[in-house]
């Protein structure tokens, strides 16, 4: 919600500027890097004898207003003299830190790297732009992490296709997902959620490790992913994606965007998924992949006045997906099928105060409906979930320096209603067992925000507190994140705050309805349990280095997250079965990672990483690894640019990963045929692709994921009798389709900057 109030004012203060251009100051600050120019950050302008003016934003721009009395600037940052400069009032300013110039008459072309780290930034936070989410397949949400190491994206099973994301070792339900700084993709909607975002929809990504802000809620425990999606500032006039794989696999993704006159715009984005190609590689009888077809479409309205700026959209997704086992007389003998709907309408309403440019309130508000239909051999689930929100932020400066010193308060409310139910049948001893549950859940809850952030220090700390009617009760959630800056090129920050979540046992789940594994709940009911509830401590160090006059960066981050009350699920007390209880004990996930990119030449740049995690539980039979989960993680990745010639260009990359060994949970009651060793093989994935720039409008790309065709042989235990005692499909560890090779065009008029 920050940077949503922060574009309020920003179109606030263009749309004020043009209509009173005599009262304002607008300008560009930059610094000399590799003899050319480059836009500086977070540089202090302010007139001299005051603490009146402004700081730089992320391009180097800057708006402050003119002061009568005064005509002299003062530009101050870390490492460079202060420069102190005779202004004009309708003069544009355009400064060289350093140099302590005025620049009249200049160019600068500057384009803002597709993959980023913010050292003003309090939070630990990194940007992934459009260019960066191309570099591979990017169908969809689930698959745009390729060339993220922090962020891991796997099977739940071998049947569903169904993905999900971890980071710092703990499952994506613990990260809050969030669409233009409104929560998204939750509850129901937490696995399947991932697959109804298209890569092509996505404009840029926020990653942010840690607990997150205290206005989003109450929900981000171990970090924090927002989604900006295309609208009528960014998205492209016109733009049509095309994308073919081996498995048969194809997309297509349209964006339209237009402006009505001077206050209104719209962008449509749509696509089509399609998979009727049937693969089965390994010769088990179950598809490799599923057979799909998905439909989405979002459209969102964009309205800009003086004071007032409206955001006004919804979106809607169909989806059905088939799969299972299909017999040499090709009849289904384990059908799997998932039938997903859901709809989504929201509004985002800011209002600029006419006498104070930088106080503003902003209201959000979303309705959401979702309905999943899941059959998995005998199993059947049905759930739905209707949710409500809504979010009331007022933001204030504070002091003689506003863009230094602000806070925001405000009062959110949160209603979900669900119901689930889920039918398990075991064949193999004629026995059932039926779940269900239903809740209404509403949270209201305020919250307060100050933010101080300076050339040496950054410091954001909120409070929320929340009741919840379904516990009936009320929790507090504090979060800080903290920063110092050594100097310009080295950022320390801390993070330190606690999250809460309230479980969807089935949904989140899913997978181990495609085994023959009795649920077995000891005993357990959602009120009882509780809400789930963690501790998140995290630091963070990044340093800017020159090395043989080009630039790289090195991030080094350790987080520890702890659970206070967990549901726990566990695979470890027999192969017959999987256990469903509340935490008694520890739980517990540390993270240590190093990451380095740097730029070889203009042409050539990588990206390396290595990930160290330690995250343990208390299960009945003691404390263990967490199963299916590697401990050490390796990264590298290698791009290439060409020099662009009439806008024309190659560009191309290689991704390598190293999977250490992972547990494997208990099979050892399995018939002998089917016990598993103790632990899984480590192994690397290489993908790899090259996109061809024939023009502005038009390109086209090759590539190839798992290029060593790596596979886990045998992902289905007794993949032969489906409803024998021993199947199992949810033992994952390792790709199960093996090398796919894709290729796809792109066809854009009105190319906009990332």
């Amino acid at each position: 919600m920050r940077s949503v109030l922060i574009i309020y004012l920003f179109c606030f203060l263009g749309a004020f500027t043009q209509e009173n251009k005599e009262e304002k100051l607008f300008g560009h600050v930059f610094e000399i890097e590799n003899d050319s120019l480059s836009p500086l950050p977070g540089v202090h302008v302010y007139y001299l004898g005051t603490t009146k003016g402004a700081i730089t934003d992320e391009k180097g721009v800057f708006n402050l207003d003119y002061d009568h009395s005064n005509n002299v600037l003062v530009f101050s940052f870390i490492g460079y003299q202060p420069d102190t400069l005779t202004i004009e009032l309708d003069q544009e300013i355009n400064v060289v830190m350093g140099e302590g110039k005025i620049l009249k008459d200049f160019e600068v072309e500057f384009k803002k790297g597709a993959y980023s780290f913010s050292k003003i930034d309090p939070r630990h936070a990194h940007i992934i732009g459009q260019d960066e989410l191309r570099k591979a397949a990017c169908c969809n949400l689930a698959e745009s992490f390729e060339t993220n190491p922090s962020i891991d994206a796997t099977f739940t099973d071998a049947v569903t296709g169904t993905k999900q994301i971890q980071m710092m070792g703990l499952s994506g339900k613990y990260v809050q997902m969030l669409s233009g700084n409104m929560p998204a993709i939750r509850g129901l909607s937490t696995l399947n959620g991932l697959k109804q975002i298209p890569g092509a929809f996505i404009h840029q990504l926020a990653v942010s490790k840690g607990a997150g802000s205290v206005l989003n809620g109450y929900e981000s425990m171990v970090g924090q992913i927002n989604m900006n999606l295309k609208q009528p500032e960014n998205a492209e006039k016109f733009h049509f994606n095309f994308y073919l794989n081996q498995g048969g696999r194809t997309e297509y993704n349209t964006v339209f965007s237009k402006e009505f006159g001077k206050r209104w715009a719209t962008t449509f984005l749509a696509h089509f998924e399609d998979q009727t190609k049937e693969n089965d590689r390994n010769n088990d009888g179950f598809l490799d992949n599923p057979l799909l077809n998905n439909y989405i479409i979002y459209n969102q309205w964009n309205f800009r006045s003086r004071f007032i700026h409206m955001e006004l959209g919804g979106s809607a997704v169909l989806s059905t997906m088939n799969s299972g086992k299909i017999n040499l007389h090709h009849q289904t003998e384990y059908p799997v099928n998932i039938e997903t709907g859901q709809a989504n309408i929201f509004s985002k309403i800011g209002y600029l105060f006419p006498d104070n440019d930088f106080k503003s309130l902003a209201l959000q508000l979303s309705a959401t409906y979702n309905q999943q239909n899941t059959t998995i051999g005998q199993t059947i689930y049905n759930g739905n979930q209707m949710s409500g929100y809504a979010n009331l932020i007022y933001q204030q400066e504070l002091g003689k320096n506003p863009e230094e010193n602000y806070f925001k308060i405000g009062a959110s409310c949160q209603i979900d209603s669900v119901n689930e139910n889920l039918n398990l049948s075991y064949f193999y001893d004629s026995t059932s067992n039926a779940i269900n549950f239903n809740w209404l859940e509403v949270v209201p809850g305020v919250f307060s925000e100050f933010t101080h952030n300076t050339e040496k220090w950054g410091i954001i700390a909120g409070l929320r507190g929340d009741y919840t009617t379904f516990y009936d009760k009320f929790f507090l959630t504090p979060r800080l994140h903290l920063r110092y800056s050594l100097n310009s090129e080295t950022a320390i920050k801390l993070m330190a705050g606690s999250g809460r979540k309230t479980p969807f046992m089935l949904m989140e789940n899913i997978g181990y309805m495609a085994t023959s594994r009795k649920w077995n709940f000891l005993p357990i009911n959602l009120q009882n349990l509780g809400q789930e509830y963690s501790f998140n401590l995290g630091l963070a160090l990044l340093k800017e280095f020159t090395l043989f006059n080009r630039d790289g960066t090195l991030t080094l981050d350790a987080y520890h997250t702890f659970f206070e009350n967990q549901l726990v699920v566990d695979l470890d007390q027999s192969a017959r079965q999987v256990d469903f209880y509340a935490l008694e004990g520890v739980s517990y996930s540390n993270s240590i990672q190093a990451e380095i990119n740097y730029k070889i030449n203009r042409r050539w740049e990588f990206r390396t990483a290595y990930r160290f995690l330690d995250v343990k539980k208390d299960y009945q039979s003691g404390l263990k690894e967490k199963p299916l989960l590697s401990k050490h993680r390796g990264f590298l990745n290698i791009s290439y640019s060409s020099r662009e010639r009439k806008d024309r260009q190659w560009k191309a990359d290689i991704t390598t990963q190293w999977i250490g060994s992972q547990r494997i949970p208990f099979t050892q009651d399995n018939e002998v045929a089917f016990q598993l060793p103790e632990r899984s093989e480590d192994y690397i994935m290489l993908s790899g692709q090259i996109t061809r720039i024939f023009s502005k409008r038009v390109e086209a790309y090759l590539g190839v994921e798992n290029a060593l065709n790596y596979r886990q042989t045998n992902p289905i235990l007794s993949s032969e009798n489906p409803y024998d005692d021993n199947f199992d499909s949810s033992l994952i560890w390792a790709p199960i389709f093996g090398r796919m090779v894709y290729a796809g065009f792109r066809f854009t008029i009105g190319q906009k900057e990332n």
